[in-house]
């Protein structure tokens, strides 16, 4: 069964990751262009998810998705697993309303919340085996992304795992190259854009994406407390990378 838990904001609530928020409004179509044309390595990375979660967890075991999105890729990642229990968390209800919807007949239960998924993730008061999130947390400056892995540090149990997915610089690049490198990239890359799904979707890069080093990525974790913090993927263009972070 699946539960969608609604948390409405105060007028006046501040959303930390608004800019996640209207991307996902204004150009949800264009970014499942980038997922089935697997520009973005998804299919790679799914692929490891799986792999990882049936490594380490040989027991059933609770998944946390922080910026779940429609769930897309859980639908795969996550069967052949011994998950008990998925919980969701996003910021945007239609998101949600597809991912109950491609996660209706999972032989697993189900939670999604309609949350700021940094509010979330500071005031949750359980802990769990497995977390995973996936190109979201870039949006954020150095010192909240400190904090929203202080607390995802604090939610993962203490034999559990936490798996990002993000950008990332190389050591040494600063922002400015990290973007001309991705536009240099990326723009005769992605053919099955449209000129104005680029131009949309390299104003929200150009604006809104703050990555860290790959190095950068793996101290933070160090940072909060996980011990263990290391990359274990990078993706063709060498601009996304994904870490396995252990306590």
């Amino acid at each position: 069964m699946v539960n969608v838990y609604i948390h409405q904001f105060q007028p006046a609530g501040a959303v930390v990751d608004a800019a996640a928020l209207t991307q996902f409004q204004e150009q949800w179509a264009t970014y499942r262009k980038l997922v089935e044309a697997n520009y973005i390595a998804h299919r790679e990375v799914g692929n490891i998810l799986h792999a990882t979660l049936n490594e380490v967890f040989t027991s059933p075991f609770d998944f946390l998705d922080i910026a779940c999105g429609d769930a897309s890729m859980m639908k795969t990642a996550l069967r052949g697993t011994k998950v008990r229990h998925y919980h969701g968390i996003d910021l945007s209800q239609p998101a949600l309303e597809l991912a109950a919807a491609n996660l209706a007949d999972a032989p697993f239960a189900v939670d999604l919340d309609h949350r700021d998924f940094v509010e979330a993730m500071m005031r949750r008061p359980t802990r769990t085996d497995a977390v995973w999130c996936g190109l979201s947390i870039h949006h954020l400056s150095t010192e909240d992304k400190l904090h929203l892995m202080k607390a995802i540090r604090g939610a993962t149990r203490a034999r559990g795992i936490f798996l990002l997915y993000e950008p990332a610089r190389r050591d040494g690049e600063d922002r400015a190259a990290y973007l001309d490198r991705f536009m240099r990239t990326c723009k005769p890359l992605w053919t099955a854009l449209t000129p104005t799904e680029w131009d949309r979707t390299w104003q929200h890069i150009s604006t809104c994406d703050f990555p860290e080093t790959a190095t950068g990525w793996c101290e933070l974790g160090r940072e909060v407390g996980f011990d263990q913090a290391r990359q274990v993927f990078v993706d063709p263009t060498d601009l996304l990378t994904l870490f396995r972070y252990e306590p």
